[in-house]
């Protein structure tokens, strides 16, 4: 029998997954309470529990700040975030802080047991969604060199005079520069795009990677 607990202010919510829980006849909802303060009121004495569901938004303690009690209190547990929440922060805040899961209370009470035996079985449980924004997290986009912030406005119209066969001349006297004052913009450019020459540099434009 897998003994499990519940910290969720919703009544109706915390009804659901209760029943659904208790539907089971290897599981039991030993504990479901609004709040943290109610969940250590009602935890018995010496109980150890093998999963905790715990919402993020509750009333006087948030299940964030509780992670760190319930850890220590129970250090084998599976501690699993339930909650509305999307934030990439708070999954990330909750994963340090403890958590085992993250689940978001849009999924199916039909998959509440296919979560548990996953968990039960070694696995995480974290929603598609969430799992989607650590992956983000640890795996940022790396800027491009060809990304059009890396250049200023002057030296995107010095490369686009370039591009359409214009020489260092003729660019000076269209945007009203000195010929010097074109070719420090272009030894700018190469610098930011990595490049060594003009051609390189054009061919990232004509291809509109720029």
């Amino acid at each position: 029998m897998y003994k499990i607990g519940i910290i969720e202010d919703n009544p109706a919510t915390l009804a659901g997954l209760e029943r659904t829980i208790n539907a089971y006849p290897d599981l039991n909802c030993l504990v479901a309470a609004p709040s943290a303060a109610d969940f250590w009121a009602q935890l018995p004495e010496r109980t150890v529990l093998d999963i905790i569901f715990i919402d993020i938004d509750l009333p006087g303690t948030s299940g964030l700040d509780i992670l760190p009690a319930l850890r220590k209190r129970f250090p084998d547990a599976e501690l699993v975030m339930y909650t509305q929440s999307e934030n990439g922060q708070d999954i990330l805040k909750a994963l340090t802080l403890g958590a085992t899961g993250y689940l978001l209370k849009e999924v199916p009470s039909s998959q509440i047991r296919q979560h548990i035996d996953t968990i039960l079985e070694g696995g995480a449980a974290i929603s598609g969604k969430m799992a989607r924004k650590v992956i983000e997290y640890l795996n940022p986009p790396r800027p491009s060199v060809n990304t059009p912030k890396l250049l200023s406005e002057k030296e995107e119209q010095v490369l686009r005079l370039i591009a359409e066969g214009n020489s260092y001349e003729e660019c000076a006297a269209l945007m009203g520069l000195s010929v010097n004052g074109v070719k420090y913009h272009i030894k700018n450019i190469y610098r930011k795009l990595n490049v060594s020459n003009r051609i390189e540099a054009i061919t990232l434009w004509k291809n509109k990677t720029l």
